[in-house]
């Protein structure tokens, strides 16, 4: 059935309110072709995401009521930049992919790993992983991030997500676990152990133990116009047994909300003002926002926010004359002297980058070494040193999407004791 706008909706408006909803339609559309029902598992990227706010994690997870269509001008361009965001990470990937592919490259796309942990369902989906028995057996696991500017230092969120990667793939090594599925989603190989897999698939010969195989994952961060490699990681027993661990707390927390022994305002949100809040699906009534109403302050917000946007514009359009006088000058035969510009003179210099900490990076380390959010914290917390108080204004919008009524759903796997292979399963 065609999706027409509202008849109040100027054309131009119509069109781009159709344009979000596509995609947002192809979005899931996809999603279920490629990665299936994520309600009845936890992938590495809910973990990492766990990490941050259990409680936007486990309501993804949660039957929901879509709202209505909202033709609100911010709605619609809140929801098609959301859109276009996702989706060009998609396109990234492709893009990569067809890179790989010119090398003729023994690549697998979208390796899934499929286990049972401990009760927990767990799937891992690897953009893409080379495999080489030249000079040696070689695997990379190669995950790909879409960034409107490359980070400094890679998110704690894309860490965790890509240890749990390589972790679960030494792990799983010889077990029936591993899947291949087409572009169309049609099952290739099922229930192969990873040696098996790479044999049938290039005929390739690993050993059986991973320990003989020089193992690395390594995270590929894209922007518009550039790229940055971050990497390598290699197996760590201690962030994969953080993984699972939060795999675990995830599975328990979306069963007890599903049976309705918990209330899904009650799991711990992100703490602070983290900036993934103001993107969350689910902020509308998360009780991190808990506040009296004040209407009509919404358009002197609205405005604040306006300005704000448009110094956002004015720094970007700053960085690309700064980028282009430098590219400039590099052209020159001047290097690190003065060019003369009538009423002006300017040069590049390089000077020594700046020394900074990552906190979240630093704290996924301590909770891997400690296998304790709260001694982690503590620690942290023994180390820090507090500053003059200031005041900081925090402007969020709220988002439209809602939760709906949990339905009471079985619990899908009753193992409670080791990792199990997926093929042993009942079909899902």
């Amino acid at each position: 059935m065609s999706q027409t706008a509202p008849p109040s909706l100027d054309p131009g408006t119509g069109l781009l309110s159709i344009l979000a909803s596509g995609l947002q339609r192809h979005a899931e559309i996809a999603t279920a072709v490629t990665l299936g029902d994520r309600s009845r598992y936890i992938g590495l990227s809910d973990i990492g995401r766990g990490l941050d706010c259990f409680r936007a994690t486990v309501a993804d997870k949660l039957p929901t009521a879509h709202p209505p269509f909202t033709p609100s001008a911010r709605a619609q361009a809140a929801s098609l930049s959301r859109q276009l965001t996702l989706q060009r990470g998609h396109c990234f990937e492709s893009l990569v992919g067809q890179a790989l592919a010119s090398h003729r490259l023994n690549t697998l796309h979208q390796l899934e790993i499929d286990v049972v942990y401990q009760g927990t369902p767990i799937k891992a989906h690897l953009d893409f992983v080379l495999v080489s028995d030249v000079p040696g057996p070689t695997v990379r696991i190669l995950e790909c991030k879409s960034t409107k500017h490359l980070p400094e230092t890679l998110y704690a969120s894309y860490e965790s997500q890509v240890y749990g990667q390589v972790g679960l793939l030494k792990a799983a090594w010889n077990s029936p676990a591993f899947y291949l599925r087409d572009p169309k989603g049609t099952v290739l190989h099922a229930g192969l152990t990873f040696p098996e897999l790479c044999h049938v698939q290039f005929g390739l010969t690993l050993p059986n133990n991973p320990n003989q195989v020089d193992l690395e994952a390594w995270v590929l961060c894209l922007s518009m116009t550039n790229a940055k490699v971050f990497g390598p990681y290699r197996p760590h027993q201690a962030m994969l047994a953080l993984c699972l661990k939060t795999a675990g707390t995830i599975w328990q927390h979306l069963q007890d909300c599903l049976a309705g022994t918990r209330d899904i305002d009650s799991l711990p949100t992100a703490t602070g003002c983290h900036p993934l809040c103001s993107f969350c699906d689910w902020n509308t009534d998360c009780p991190k926002f808990d506040g009296p109403d004040q209407p009509g302050w919404e358009g002197n917000l609205q405005e604040l926010v306006s300005l704000k946007a448009v110094r956002s514009a004015l720094a970007e359009a700053i960085q690309e004359k700064e980028e282009a006088a430098k590219t400039a000058y590099a052209l020159t035969p001047t290097q690190g002297g003065w060019i003369r510009a009538n009423s002006y003179r300017f040069k590049v210099a390089q000077q020594a980058g700046r020394r900074s900490l990552d906190k979240d990076k630093l704290r996924l380390e301590l909770i891997g070494l400690t296998g304790s959010h709260d001694e982690a914290d503590q620690l942290l917390a023994r180390c820090q040193s507090q500053g003059q108080p200031c005041d900081r204004l925090t402007i969020s919008p709220i988002n439209s999407k809602c939760t709906a009524t949990p339905q009471r759903v079985a619990p899908l796997f009753q193992n409670p004791e080791m990792m199990e292979t997926a093929h042993a399963r009942q079909p899902v």
